[in-house]
């Protein structure tokens, strides 16, 4: 039907074909296959141009306004599903240890928006992706339009109480002693136990007395089971701080570092709404 639509608006089967992006041979021997079944001849070809046959005129005037309903309901229902789902991406941390545990929330307040997760610590190409909501970690401010600074993150020693403390835990001094959990990987400077010791103009510890773990979800789990102490902070550790799987260490000031930003496509309803949620959790 799709074919024959094409072809007798065009009266011309290459014409046809470009539009429906198939060979010429492959509309013809449709079209045929169309008149076999109705067993009528629908086109008259001459030896360039086809022509509407009156049987295929009458076709036609029925055929063609009925698919034109069908498109017109498709293109409707595409941009309905469009306008209700909300692509949303943010780094696997923060959809951990932030944004999963409160989207149970956002869903009931919001049913009607469908929230297309997309996890990854690579930062895709917002138009590109089609992204409508972004949170982003980043050393410089963003300022296009739609980003907006969120939160600046702290970072502070975190450990479980399950971890058998070697000092008593009160001092960057005693951190010395204890065993710590570094973060290798494809992570800044200031994420590492080397930076957080030369800001307070100490040298750090033998990395080899501590343990090694690559990601940053990884680390929080070796914290939270008791193998060692952390480097994290606010937001991602809230939750465990707040449950009590994970604690600080009161006398050692935090260490201020870069700002989360989050980014709203500019004049979407759906996005503002998700975006403005995010931030009244940290209101």
């Amino acid at each position: 039907m799709v074919t024959f639509q094409a072809a007798s608006r065009a009266e011309n089967f290459t014409k046809a074909a470009a539009d429906l992006g198939v060979s010429r041979v492959a509309v013809s021997r449709q079209i045929a296959e169309l008149e076999h079944a109705l067993g009528q001849k629908l086109f008259s070809r001459n030896h360039r141009t086809v022509a509407l046959t009156r049987n295929g005129e009458a076709f036609a005037k029925g055929i063609n306004p009925a698919l034109d309903t069908i498109t017109q309901a498709l293109a409707r229902q595409r941009a309905d599903a469009s306008d209700s789902r909300l692509s949303v991406t943010v780094t696997s941390a923060f959809a951990t240890y932030w944004l999963m545990p409160r989207l149970i929330e956002f869903g009931s307040r919001h049913p009607d928006i469908e929230v297309n997760l997309i996890v990854s610590d690579r930062y895709i190409d917002i138009e590109a992706e089609g992204i409508d909501v972004a949170v982003r970690y980043s050393p410089d401010a963003l300022t296009d339009a739609g980003w907006s600074p969120l939160i600046q993150e702290t970072i502070f020693p975190i450990y479980s109480p399950r971890y058998k403390a070697h000092t008593a835990l009160k001092t960057v001094e005693d951190l010395r002693q204890e065993r710590l959990l570094f973060l290798s990987g494809r992570y800044r400077a200031e994420t590492r136990w080397d930076h957080w010791f030369s800001q307070r103009e100490l040298s750090p510890p033998e990395e080899r007395s501590g343990v090694y773990v690559n990601t940053y979800i990884n680390m929080l789990q070796a914290a939270i089971e008791g193998q060692g102490i952390a480097l994290a902070g606010h937001p991602l550790v809230d939750t465990f701080l707040a449950d009590g799987s994970l604690k600080t260490i009161p006398e050692i000031p935090h260490l201020q570092r870069d700002f989360y930003y989050l980014y709203q496509r500019p004049k979407h309803e759906h996005a503002i709404t998700f975006g403005t949620w995010i931030e009244a959790q940290f209101n």
